[in-house]
């Protein structure tokens, strides 16, 4: 296209008039250019990250290995979940003194297979290991660093790494989410975001599952929680996985409420089926244990006796 006119215009505001409308008809001749030039390359672009159509990356999952599920080894638990993923990232929270990190320890033990990598910022891995050695019990197998040196994120990528060339790591568990997090005057619950964000990218990338401990809100002992109860900020549920939430059983006892050995461990959110559900269990010396019917039946005859039927 030639966007000069047959005849220049005279006169000094004519020009000035010509010249705006020049640089207008050159800047649009420029523009159109480029785009041409654009649809040009890429429309036969080959690029790793070309768009390409859902048929076309099925055909690709086709040729692709099964992804491998990692069975907790808790029945009801996996057949609602089919199992964790490698890649993915699991939020396990539960109000204080309900044995976060007790289920986080059994998960250790049935699967200890996976070459688990604790990061135990809270309670040392000295201190996990005297509770089985009070027990009179051998404490599992699972690896840690020697020293908790940093609390970056960059720190937990490098052990993260080094743990999987060293003993072929599967498994990570991180106790907890609030130690990782930079405390700043900045909005708290922007930054959990963000290092939620990068935890699932850290989980892709290196191909493990991280399991994080997170908070939750003061809730009343006596009410099961919810997502909503999740601790600074929507983000831990948003950017996970799945969700876990853990609730033993009160009761109230001269005025006080007592925590009892029944768990519901629910399923609140779960990105790879949508399933969700709820797993009774029992904490007995250290251990959580499913609920089985006899013991159901037991327990129920109990509070049947307690209320005079």
């Amino acid at each position: 296209m030639n966007p000069l006119p047959a005849k220049l215009p005279a006169g000094k505001l004519e020009v000035a008039k010509w010249m705006i409308d020049f640089d207008m008809k050159l800047k649009e001749n420029d523009e159109e250019q480029a785009h041409e030039r654009l649809m040009a390359e890429y429309e036969n672009y080959t690029g790793s990250d070309e768009v390409i159509s859902s048929h076309e990356i099925w055909e690709e999952m086709k040729s692709e290995p099964p992804a491998e599920l990692l069975k907790s080894g808790i029945g009801k638990l996996d057949e609602i979940l089919g199992g964790f993923l490698k890649g993915h990232l699991v939020v396990i929270a539960a109000p204080t003194k309900n044995g976060k990190t007790s289920f986080c320890v059994e998960l250790t033990i049935r699967m200890k297979d996976r070459n688990p990598l604790w990061f135990p910022f809270e309670e040392p891995a000295k201190e996990l290991i005297q509770k089985f050695l009070n027990r009179k019990e051998d404490p599992p197998l699972f690896f840690s660093p020697k020293r908790m040196s940093e609390q970056t994120l960059s720190w937990i990528e490098k052990r993260i790494i080094e743990a999987k060339v060293k003993y072929g790591t599967q498994i990570v568990f991180i106790d907890h989410l609030h130690f990782i997090v930079p405390f700043s005057s900045e909005r708290q619950d922007l930054l959990i975001g963000e290092v939620m964000r990068k935890l699932k990218t850290m989980a892709k990338q290196w191909d493990v599952c991280i399991f994080i401990i997170s908070h939750l809100k003061k809730t009343k002992m006596d009410r099961e929680p919810d997502l909503e109860d999740l601790r600074d900020s929507s983000f831990t549920a948003q950017e996970a996985d799945t969700v876990i939430l853990l609730w033993r059983t009160t009761k109230r006892e001269n005025g006080k409420v007592v925590i009892l050995d029944e768990v519901n461990v629910s399923i609140q959110a779960n990105r790879r089926t949508g399933r969700t559900g709820n797993v009774p269990m029992r904490f007995d010396a250290g251990r959580f244990l499913e609920i089985d019917k006899k013991y159901e039946d037991t327990r129920n005859n109990e509070i049947f006796e307690r209320a005079g039927f």
